[in-house]
């Protein structure tokens, strides 16, 4: 087993660790992205060939977060998870930033899913989405021009803050994506 971990570092001293080659060997390229204790896990599955006529880049992208992942669990007359929320919608635009990574010519199917494994109720995990995907394409043998980041940076205070936590924000007087 090749697991291989990266940490970043925050200028407040949180940390950032993403790790491979552990879970979803069977997907094109996986990572678990971990801050404090919100965890993403991010796969990326593409065709090997694409389907002959296609002239467009077929990508699709899924963010979804389970009640388990806050400790929750549905019940009552919902016993299962339901539609997307609108939240979870808003953070499918990853696919914006993705989209034009990909060389022009590439027309092979490619599903990029990322699911929220567990939220710690600090930490925002929609800022993290775009992150995880990205470092599960870098993972993959999909051809894609460079890894990037995503990050919230809020106003709290007349100072810039990359990552606030839920409770930052109650304070912030702008919210950046």
């Amino acid at each position: 087993m090749n697991v291989i971990t990266k940490t970043v570092s925050l200028p407040d001293g949180r940390t950032i660790s993403i790790e491979t080659g552990k879970v979803a060997k069977q997907t094109d390229g996986s990572v678990v992205l971990r801050m404090g204790n919100t965890v993403l896990l991010a796969t990326v599955c593409a065709a090997k060939d694409a389907v002959p006529g296609t002239d467009f880049m077929p990508l699709q992208v899924d963010y979804k977060e389970q009640y388990s992942a806050a400790g929750r669990f549905p019940g009552g007359f919902t016993k299962r998870e339901g539609k997307s929320g609108d939240n979870e919608i808003l953070t499918r635009l990853v696919d914006r930033v993705l989209r034009p990574l990909f060389p022009s010519n590439y027309h092979a199917e490619v599903y990029v899913q990322i699911m929220l494994l567990s939220a710690d109720g600090v930490d925002q995990p929609d800022a993290l989405a775009g992150f995880a995907a990205s470092a599960a394409m870098a993972c993959s043998d999909i051809p894609f021009e460079c890894p990037i980041s995503e990050v919230r940076v809020a106003r709290i205070n007349g100072e810039y803050v990359i990552n606030p936590t839920f409770e930052q924000m109650k304070d912030a007087d702008m919210d950046i994506m």
